[in-house]
């Protein structure tokens, strides 16, 4: 497999059909986007006293920071299309990691800002395949191998090519290094910058995310955002491998509901390791709903943006819309703009990544209230409900059946399965992320 695909839109064969509904194109005083999307950047990092991360401190101090944003998934490519289409994905048609592609009748972000009149152009990687169809509308759009880092040298190429935009642009840049396998520069390798690998790592991409906006004319909104969350805490841990290896055989194979005995053994295990919201027996993403993989943040500064910090609960749909009204483009989705004041928000996620072994273990979970609730379609097992005030950590079910009644009644249409659309042709990019 190359390297690097890279589709190139056709750029200079908009329709210059003005009838209809067509938005009043933007012109050269139009501010530019840099939406920066760090995968598996967890929202608690961005307030961790053993993180150092100046710039992005900077960042929020200066913009919009919402606290309490929620992914609609906890897998990149469904979360990613529901941040570039502002719809979850029901509706977007992305049910997964390589089931479904971009329905169209969607508009997504590079439609919505290339009809606007700006240039559009995507730096992604990992498996934001062409083959998606979040390619669509990008004027250019790369995925390039995600061995391609800011700590390497494609750095300098990222540099270049945000330098030499047109304007106004709106650039899309997908970044890969605080996915596993992670490797931290050595001269932030210590613990100055961070108590784990995933920290210092951050640290780390923080300098080079302050670099990505420098290069950036100063008429420029820059959006940072994270795709899912990470499970961190215990990943090399060998008793946490050979139990969760047994805990996964029966789960996702055997079909047992592990949730009691997993419980207990996260209960016992959290007082180990860092003050890092985790659980013992989760590896990564893809396969829970807990707010360590679905809590993740959301920065946005720039001209006319509005500073504050918004606490009220959002959601990831809500991303887009908040980009377009900072733009003064005027499109509808089906998420809502952000800004300080708001009121709570019910955000609806899904756990369709790793858990989707032998096709039946995906869940859909709502969060209102200080509370959440998790069901499992493909399984006979009952729901399971959280009460965050009592649980934070989520260690915990409790027996509510009001809670729950309240709670299940908020959930959206079930829609389709992801098993039941089409499998894209990515394998063997699945297989060299190590998915497969």
């Amino acid at each position: 497999m190359d390297d690097t695909s890279t589709v190139d839109g056709p750029a200079d064969e908009r329709s210059d059909d003005s009838e209809g509904d067509a938005p009043t194109e933007q012109t050269v005083d139009s501010p530019n986007l840099l939406l920066v999307c760090v995968d598996c950047l967890r929202q608690d990092f961005l307030h961790r006293d053993a993180v150092d991360t100046p710039f992005l401190d900077s960042l929020r101090a200066d913009g919009m920071e919402c606290t309490d944003l929620y992914a609609t998934a906890t897998t990149t490519t469904p979360a990613i299309a529901s941040l570039l289409t502002g719809a979850y994905s029901e509706h977007n048609g992305i049910q997964s990691l390589r089931r479904g592609s971009l329905a169209d009748d969607v508009d997504p972000m590079a439609e919505i800002l290339g009809d606007a009149g700006y240039h559009t152009e995507a730096m992604a990687t990992g498996p934001l395949m062409p083959e998606t169809g979040l390619d669509r509308g990008f004027d250019a759009y790369e995925c390039r191998d995600e061995d391609a880092s800011l700590f390497g040298d494609w750095r300098e190429d990222a540099l270049d090519r945000l330098a030499g935009l047109p304007e106004p642009f709106a650039a899309f840049v997908h970044l890969w290094e605080l996915h596993e396998d992670i490797h931290v520069p050595r001269e932030y390798d210590t613990r100055e910058y961070g108590e784990t690998p995933y920290g210092r790592a951050l640290s780390a991409l923080d300098r080079e995310i302050e670099a990505l906006v420098d290069i950036a004319p100063d008429d420029t909104v820059v959006a940072v955002v994270g795709d899912h969350g990470e499970s961190i805490t215990h990943r090399n841990n060998p008793l946490r491998l050979a139990a969760k290896s047994l805990r996964d055989a029966l789960k996702y194979y055997g079909g047992v509901d592990t949730r009691d005995v997993a419980e207990r053994v996260n209960q016992y295990c959290d007082r180990f390791g860092p003050d890092v919201d985790d659980h013992f027996l989760e590896n990564g993403h893809g396969e829970n709903v807990f707010d360590f993989t679905t809590n993740v943040p959301f920065v946005l500064a720039g001209p006319g943006v509005q500073a504050g910090t918004v606490d009220a609960q959002v959601r990831q749909i809500d991303v887009l819309p908040t980009i377009l009204d900072a733009l003064a483009v005027d499109r509808e989705t089906d998420g809502d703009v952000v800004e300080p004041g708001i009121g709570d928000r019910v955000a609806y996620m899904r756990a369709c990544g790793a858990s989707l072994h032998r096709e039946r273990n995906w869940a859909r979970a709502v969060r209102y209230g200080d509370a959440k609730y998790v069901e499992y379609p493909e399984r006979d097992w009952s729901p399971g409900v959280y009460d965050l005030s009592k649980h934070p950590r989520e260690l915990a079910r409790v027996d509510d059946p009001d809670l729950e009644a309240d709670l299940s009644e908020r959930l959206p249409e079930r829609g389709v399965d992801p098993t039941d659309v089409e499998m894209l042709e990515i394998n063997e990019r699945l297989e060299d992320l190590g998915y497969l």
